[in-house]
């Protein structure tokens, strides 16, 4: 078995899929998998991904009809045979050094449940390299505090993201971890939150192994509308279960949810969310206690009272 699967999902990429490809193929390493989901492209993704699996042999290429990023890697997951599993997007790439940098650090030394690493964030005009510190943590203990000081300590969002990772096989095997397909929205922090559970061993290096293409249509861009609230607070929920599960106490768990709350705010478009809180209104009127299927609801149980009012204020006057 190989140490390190590459699991790439891949839909109506083809105008940076070679890019991705090639700097995965130049990599001066024979101990890895690549594993291409192509999640029912309409373009010329598939053609690229067969082309590429034919002339290399550790490459192996699947298709499935389009069920979302989730789904494809769920398929990858499934399939993958590597001691560890790293994500990588069809529109982005890696550093010559990736596959050797990552495989050096899991074979050398004590073993590690889950390894972080920096990252380009590239976009036409700039390029902002995101170094973070070396940690190294050994014991449940001193992993959920390392945890916590990754996840709020900083500016980086080093958790909403499962490219800048890399992660032990046999523990998403045993505890089945998968993505939630149903989730649009922060399904990477969903997974690593769950995977994060079972870990006693953390790893940090401040080497930058991964490019990540901001675009006008990618991640970073999207908007959310209220539809879109329900199934990615379920995320929201999640870190909250983590938190709660290992002990932090009541005034961390408020700072937290209030953080992630607002998160989730900031990218609803404020049109359509006027017209969730409109429809909010008229359904309280009628319903002292709205159903908690209702997602302005199922957020605002986050947020302390004068807080939440506060910030429904402002964001009203902007409306």
């Amino acid at each position: 078995m190989p140490t390190l699967s590459i699991i790439i999902p891949v839909y109506n990429a083809e105008q940076y899929l070679e890019q991705c490809l090639q700097s995965i193929v130049s990599q001066d390493c024979d101990d890895m998998e690549l594993l291409l989901i192509d999640d029912g492209s309409t373009d010329q993704s598939a053609v690229i991904c067969r082309q590429y699996a034919e002339r290399y042999g550790y490459i192996r290429y699947y298709h499935q009809q389009n069920g979302g990023v989730s789904s494809a890697r769920n398929l990858g997951l499934e399939q993958a045979t590597g001691h560890y599993i790293s994500f990588v997007d069809a529109d982005d790439w890696v550093e010559p050094i990736y596959a050797a940098t990552l495989i050096k650090h899991i074979t050398s030394g004590p073993a590690r449940d889950i390894i972080f690493f920096g990252e380009h964030l590239v976009n036409k005009n700039q390029c902002e390299t995101l170094t973070p510190q070396t940690v190294d943590c050994q014991g449940r203990e001193a992993v959920e505090q390392c945890i916590y000081t990754l996840r709020y300590g900083g500016s980086r969002d080093i958790f909403g993201w499962t490219w800048d990772k890399v992660f032990r096989a046999d523990i998403i095997r045993q505890h089945r971890i998968k993505f939630h397909e149903e989730v649009t929205f922060r399904e990477d922090e969903l997974f690593t939150f769950e995977f994060c559970r079972y870990i006693s061993t953390l790893l940090v290096i401040s080497i930058p192994l991964y490019n990540y293409r901001i675009t006008e249509t990618g991640l970073t861009s999207k908007n959310m509308g209220a539809s879109d609230f329900l199934p990615s607070s379920i995320a929201l929920e999640e870190s909250l279960a983590f938190y709660q599960h290992e002990g932090i106490r009541e005034h961390m768990l408020h700072s937290i949810t209030s953080y992630r709350a607002l998160h989730l705010f900031k990218k609803a478009k404020l049109g359509r969310l006027k017209q969730e809180l409109r429809a909010y209104q008229q359904l309280t009127e009628r319903q002292p206690q709205p159903g908690k299927d209702c997602p302005i609801q199922h957020l605002t149980q986050y947020l302390h009272k004068g807080f939440w009012a506060a910030y429904l204020y402002c964001l009203i006057r902007k409306l």
